[in-house]
């Protein structure tokens, strides 16, 4: 009888369907996609960034530019430390000012183009809001 009940678990375990484990980290473009749009008059970068997934997105603040155009080590203390959380299919959107852009993203004193780079964690992945 012990054989037959183990047996009859058995296959019932091989029948379920086993969901595949969810991501670790997000993937760009997959789990979100980041557009920079330049605009030469305000000598900026306009950086949206869209989630794709369902699951809220957490960006560090370091990872992120401040009111004022800043970017990571720039920022200064008074900027705070907020992480910025991003709602399911939500889009965060901010701008980075051309004279924050690495040298190697520029070509003399003009920037065309940048690929801006937040690493993104999903949320309760130790970024939490």
């Amino acid at each position: 009888m012990r054989a037959l009940v183990f047996a009859v678990l058995a296959a019932l375990a091989a029948c379920s369907p086993s969901a595949p484990a969810p991501a670790a980290t997000p993937t760009r473009n997959i789990d979100y996609r980041v557009t920079t749009t330049a605009s030469t008059v305000d000598r900026r970068f306009l950086v949206e960034f869209r989630s794709l997934t369902d699951r809220d997105l957490c960006i560090s603040a370091d990872d992120w530019p401040t009111s004022d155009g800043h970017l990571g080590i720039n920022r200064t203390v008074a900027d705070g430390d907020a992480v910025h959380r991003v709602g399911g299919h939500d889009t965060l959107i901010a701008f980075v000012r051309f004279d924050q852009v690495p040298p190697e993203s520029r070509q003399g004193n003009d920037v065309h183009s940048v690929d801006f780079a937040p690493e993104p964690a999903f949320c309760g992945n130790g970024l939490t809001q």
